[in-house]
């Protein structure tokens, strides 16, 4: 009885020094770490739109395709334009000119197609999204911490990210800047 007595008081000795650690590390990691799972990834996102009415007459890239600034993304037809506005195209001058140049849709920015918002044979008009193309070399992460945390955050401090698409991947960073608003503000 009495070796089974100590079996117990020595298990549930080593049981608390463990309890003990778990809590210290804990602890510890609060201390020093700040945590958060409301994160994000994000970059400078461009939405490309045509410059003048028309039909969508083919396209050169998909969603996922990466593409350079300037580089021609698809066409659009230009007689719709002219003949919708009541002009004679076989008697255009510079002015058409300008107009035949611009059925040519081009990419603002380089960077990776995120998504596309027309397919060929679509009517389109000024200011409409055809496609929106993020800047994939200026990544960041914009992350929300809990405000009694921020105060520990200051310009410069060097961070470590994981990040859960890959695989957990741990990437080094630092802080940029810190923002002024609560998540709130923008609810």
């Amino acid at each position: 009885m009495k070796d089974k007595k100590k079996i117990l008081i020595g298990l549930f000795a080593i049981i608390l020094v463990v309890a003990a650690f778990i809590v210290l590390y804990y602890w510890d990691q609060g201390r020093k770490y700040i945590k958060t799972e409301d994160a994000r990834i994000e970059g400078h996102i461009v939405t490309v739109s045509p410059l003048i009415s028309g039909r969508i007459t083919s396209l050169k890239v998909q969603e996922g395709d990466m593409v350079n600034a300037g580089e021609t993304i698809g066409w659009q037809e230009t007689g719709t334009m002219a003949t919708s506005a009541g002009i004679n195209t076989n008697s255009l001058n510079a002015v058409g000119s300008m107009a035949v140049g611009k059925a040519e849709i081009t990419a603002p920015i380089s960077g990776q197609v995120i998504k596309m918002s027309v397919e060929p044979g679509q009517l389109v008009s000024p200011g409409q999204s055809l496609a929106v193309i993020a800047d994939t070399e200026d990544l960041y992460v914009s992350a929300n911490i809990e405000e009694t945390s921020v105060k520990k955050i200051k310009p410069g401090q060097e961070v470590e990210i994981t990040i859960d698409a890959l695989d957990n991947k741990k990437v080094m960073g630092k802080v940029e800047e810190i923002g002024k608003a609560t998540t709130s503000t923008f609810s």
